[in-house]
């Protein structure tokens, strides 16, 4: 394995680790409701950080722009508005079938449609090598990690709420078919968040020839999908907002720290994006692929492990704690598979 390669990798799984925690934060949230810290974290990292950032790392940002071709950023902003949507379904489907079924179905669609469909939308032919066929095993290898833990969800409910599987999912059976379709449409629109990257080649290349560094490369591409996917999360959570009379609850008196923790998230996840976008640039033509496997991955693993360390799965059995742990372990051994691929 090469030392590009290698460091593409590691890249990959801090940024997985980044966005496994991000919400972290939000566990100490005192005064806001969720659709408050949601909103303000959107304003720091699919706003303010994302341009802020490539006015620091793309010499003549503006000009860059200008140089592409309106048809390449109409592309990626409208791929990233895809991916906001998807993030409000997604929202809407944990709602309606719970935390383990919910995540099951769009981290599952999402990693996997997310890391094959680029090997076939993008601008080369597909060639079926040894790598490629190592890649589609390490996605199976991680789907199975998926479902393992998310199993592992499922038991914890049941446990915490005394109930069977089929209550503590949905109340009724067409609330959960519904449901279901919504995760179904979230898990595969969410993957536009990597489309937006392997369709923003146009705009990569000029910042590359404006001068920037090939680590930063991608930072002008974020700017403009996350600025597409900005609109559509804004809008529910004003809605929200409204509907809940929340606007209120922003006033600065008592309010300083959820305020400070808002930004911490939004920091956290677009420190998560922008390392991602270096870890495509070190992986080679497959980076995307890759690279999304990486990340979705480490992230479920990092989810995990900061739900045990924050004592989530405290009071569970050893039953569900040992499916977890399993879910944890083939994750891993789809991550080492993958980053076999890279080396091939």
């Amino acid at each position: 394995m090469n030392t590009a390669v290698g460091s593409g990798i590691l890249l990959g799984i801090v940024s997985g680790a980044l966005l496994g925690v991000f919400a972290l934060p939000m566990k100490a949230v005192l005064r806001w409701r969720w659709e408050n810290t949601w909103l303000m974290y959107c304003v720091w990292s699919l706003l303010i950080l994302p341009w802020g950032l490539a006015f620091l790392t793309v010499p003549g940002i503006t000009s860059v722009l200008g140089s592409v071709s309106s048809s390449s950023l109409a592309g990626v902003f409208l791929f990233g508005f895809g991916w906001g949507i998807g993030c409000v379904l997604f929202g809407l489907g944990l709602k309606l079938v719970g935390l383990a079924l919910g995540t099951a179905i769009v981290l599952g669609l999402n990693n996997a449609l997310g890391a094959i469909l680029p090997l076939f939308l993008s601008h080369e032919p597909v060639i079926v090598t040894a790598g490629v066929q190592a890649l589609i095993a390490g996605v199976f290898v991680m789907l199975v990690g998926v479902v393992l833990c998310s199993w592992a969800g499922v038991q914890k409910e049941r446990e915490s709420a005394g109930k069977t599987a089929d209550t503590v999912t949905s109340t009724n059976s067409t609330r959960r078919a519904r449901g279901i379709l919504i995760c179904v449409g979230g898990g595969i629109i969410g993957t536009c968040f990597n489309l937006a990257l392997v369709f923003g080649g146009d705009l990569n290349a000029a910042t590359l020839k404006a001068g920037a560094s090939e680590l930063n490369a991608n930072n002008a591409v974020w700017c403009i999908s996350l600025l597409g996917g900005f609109i559509p999360n804004v809008a529910y959570c004003s809605y929200l907002l409204t509907r809940n009379s929340g606007w209120k609850l922003f006033t600065p008196r008592k309010s300083q720290l959820d305020w400070f923790l808002a930004f911490a998230m939004g920091l956290m996840w677009l420190s998560g994006v922008a390392i991602y976008g270096m870890s495509v640039q070190r992986l080679g033509k497959l980076g995307a692929s890759i690279g999304w496997a990486l990340i979705q991955s480490t992230a479920i693993i990092a989810g995990n492990i900061s739900g045990v360390v924050t004592g989530e799965w405290r009071g569970t059995t050893a039953k569900a704690k040992a499916t977890m742990a399993w879910g944890l372990f083939v994750l891993i051994l789809g991550i080492a598979v993958v980053g076999w691929s890279a080396a091939l």
